[in-house]
């Protein structure tokens, strides 16, 4: 047990690696069929995540945090911006991030994130968790960095449960050119815009303005 940034206990356990060595196929289903390429509505299964894709938590200092998940566990840095958020990846090959790390005064989850078998399986989970009595969230949409497909389904903490297809993968022979983006080049590419409270930290009561930074001029603070 190691004392992780903001005070946060990290666990650490031998265990076998669990994170892809290649990258997730991207799938279509169905692709042959003798009414039309849709499933029946009738036919539609539970949508069943696959495997915990990566997290994403709050932290009074990304920074710091960084530094931490580097050093101390040799996680590699994927890309970031600035000292708002970051996103890291394992050395021996994950996908684009199994932790991503957001500025807020003290720590918190923000989201966790699965990762499906097809783009159907995002649509198909919202449909599914709307009729399970869980409407809110955010999406369908998708991230620019880590380029995924996603469904942000809101628990009733205030935190997310994300939907996630086709996420970029880091080889561990690949040397990944990490990048520093401006905040509007670091949340999504398409999609509706995110609820106002997306980026607030319930735990502690506050809120990064990250998701409203859809504009060069606009300058993310913390309130």
């Amino acid at each position: 047990m190691v004392t992780g940034p903001d005070g946060l206990p990290q666990q650490l356990l031998p265990s076998e690696k669990c994170s892809p060595d290649t990258k997730s196929p991207r799938i279509f289903p169905p692709e042959i069929s003798s009414s039309g390429r849709a499933p029946h509505r009738s036919q539609v299964k539970q949508v069943r995540p696959n495997r915990l894709s990566h997290i994403l938590v709050f932290t009074a200092d990304v920074d710091s945090s960084v530094q931490f998940y580097s050093e101390v566990l040799g996680l590699r840095l994927s890309d970031r911006s600035g000292s708002i958020i970051a996103f890291m990846h394992s050395q021996h090959g994950s996908d684009h991030h199994l932790i991503a790390m957001a500025s807020s005064p003290g720590c918190g989850l923000h989201h966790s994130s699965w990762d499906v078998t097809s783009f159907d399986d995002v649509g198909l989970g919202t449909q599914q968790m709307s009729q399970a009595g869980y409407p809110e969230g955010w999406g369908v949409g998708r991230h620019v960095l880590g380029s995924n497909y996603f469904r942000y389904v809101r628990d009733p903490w205030g935190s997310y449960s994300e939907y996630s297809f086709d996420i970029d993968h880091i080889a561990a022979d690949l040397e990944w050119p990490a990048g520093d983006y401006p905040p509007e080049d670091a949340l999504y590419v398409w999609g509706s815009p995110p609820p106002d409270d997306f980026t607030k930290n319930y735990e502690i009561g506050s809120e990064l303005q990250l998701s409203k930074a859809v504009a060069p001029s606009e300058t993310p603070t913390i309130k």
